[in-house]
């Protein structure tokens, strides 16, 4: 009776950290990193100026850092860092990748959502629309909501008009762990 009261307590006690787990942003990797990590574990100060992405004329809440550095999975990622916060915390994390073609995006997304899916026990829902900005691209979706942010897989196959009024577009999957923070600004037009 007394192994059976300390089994029974020790599943529920390991559930509920397991599912309080799951649903906080800061306790998910991609390769390696982590929201609320400081990118100075990965990056020197002149390696993050260096890396700035200028994506803003003018300073902004946030800035955007490119990195490339020993990733297994992952292509690329820029990272989203607050202006002026001295230990450089990760706000947002924007993991990239290209595969060839839209089929291939969308298999690739799809195994991620799978992978993602079955280890944290959560469930994506489907995200698909038109982007914001680039008004004739279509984008292929899937968002979980989290205590503190969301993960979002969106492959990005921009239509040919968007591509001949801007160049320097690229075809990409895009896997995006991002805190509600980060999220209010780009909502309100990245001020």
């Amino acid at each position: 009776m007394k192994k059976k009261i300390i089994l029974i307590f020790f599943l529920i006690f390991n559930l509920n950290f397991m599912h309080s787990f799951a649903n906080d942003i800061n306790e998910i990797e991609l390769d390696g990193m982590s929201l609320g990590d400081s990118l100075l574990n990965y990056y020197s100060k002149k390696e993050i100026k260096d890396n700035k992405i200028n994506y803003f004329p003018d300073e902004r809440k946030y800035f955007i850092v490119f990195y490339n550095k020993n990733l297994s999975r992952f292509d690329d990622m820029e990272i989203y860092l607050k202006t002026n916060d001295k230990n450089y915390t990760m706000r947002s994390i924007n993991a990239g990748l290209y595969p060839k073609s839209l089929k291939e995006c969308i298999s690739v997304k799809d195994d991620i959502k799978s992978e993602i899916s079955s280890a944290l026990n959560i469930k994506f829902k489907k995200d698909d629309d038109y982007h914001s900005y680039y008004t004739n691209t279509y984008i292929y979706g899937d968002i979980v909501y989290l205590d503190g942010g969301f993960i979002s897989l969106e492959c990005i196959y921009y239509s040919e008009k968007d591509k001949k009024k801007f160049p320097n577009l690229v075809d990409n999957l895009s896997v995006t762990l991002s805190s509600n923070e980060v999220n209010s600004w780009t909502a309100s037009g990245y001020k």
